[in-house]
């Protein structure tokens, strides 16, 4: 053997040697362990999460619906009901009152809340003694049971008016959102406020638009 050959052949005999055990594995596959990735079962407990209230619609409880309504968030005020179908209330303010006497309507706004925790605005309207209707002063009657147990109504067409049920026996307290009343109705009227006779609404009300 030449001495280039024989130069080779220990070079490579040098390299063989000098790999450890380890580097020949060290791409071979590895197991997943999974203990990185499993969860507790209560990890959905765990996480602080934050439900924001974004919606509250203005309506009156549905027939089926278990509620109750909060004892103090409760306000007068002027609303305007518009379109033909469904109930799409906006607030109106004082100062347009005359302008619009023949479209506004006093309601007293209460903020109630049903067994799933959704969250609404009833307007229960307010009417002169010598015009009261049984509607109105059984819903008023309703919203006034429903600050001390939960309650459910159901229109009674023949008495022209709202049947009350109460449940005696759901002793659970209603879940109310950390919001204030105020900030409660600016997420409920929120693009629904009427401060002009400019905007859009008593604009085609008023037949200017």
């Amino acid at each position: 053997m030449n001495e280039e050959n024989q130069a080779t052949v220990e070079a490579a005999n040098t390299v063989q040697s000098s790999q450890s055990p380890k580097d020949s594995t060290s791409t071979a596959y590895q197991p997943i362990d999974f203990s990185e990735f499993t969860i507790s079962q209560n990890f959905g407990a765990q996480l602080k999460v934050i439900k924001r209230l974004t919606t509250v619609p203005v309506r009156k409880p549905k027939n089926t619906q278990w509620f109750r309504v909060h004892p103090s968030h409760k306000q007068d005020m002027l609303l305007l009901k518009y379109g033909d179908i469904g109930d799409d209330y906006y607030l109106v303010s004082k100062s347009l009152a005359d302008q619009l006497a023949d479209f506004v309507w006093s309601f007293k706004l209460v903020v109630g809340v049903d067994r799933q925790g959704i969250v609404f605005v009833w307007p229960l309207r307010l009417s002169e003694e010598e015009r009261a209707m049984k509607w109105h002063h059984s819903a008023m009657e309703a919203a006034s049971h429903a600050e001390v147990q939960w309650t459910r109504i159901q229109a009674n067409m023949g008495l022209g008016a709202y049947d009350i049920n109460t449940a005696e026996g759901i002793t659970d307290e209603p879940k109310w959102p950390e919001l204030s009343m105020n900030e409660i109705f600016d997420i409920a009227f929120r693009r629904k406020v009427i401060k002009s006779l400019d905007d859009f609404v008593p604009r085609q009300l008023l037949g200017k638009a």
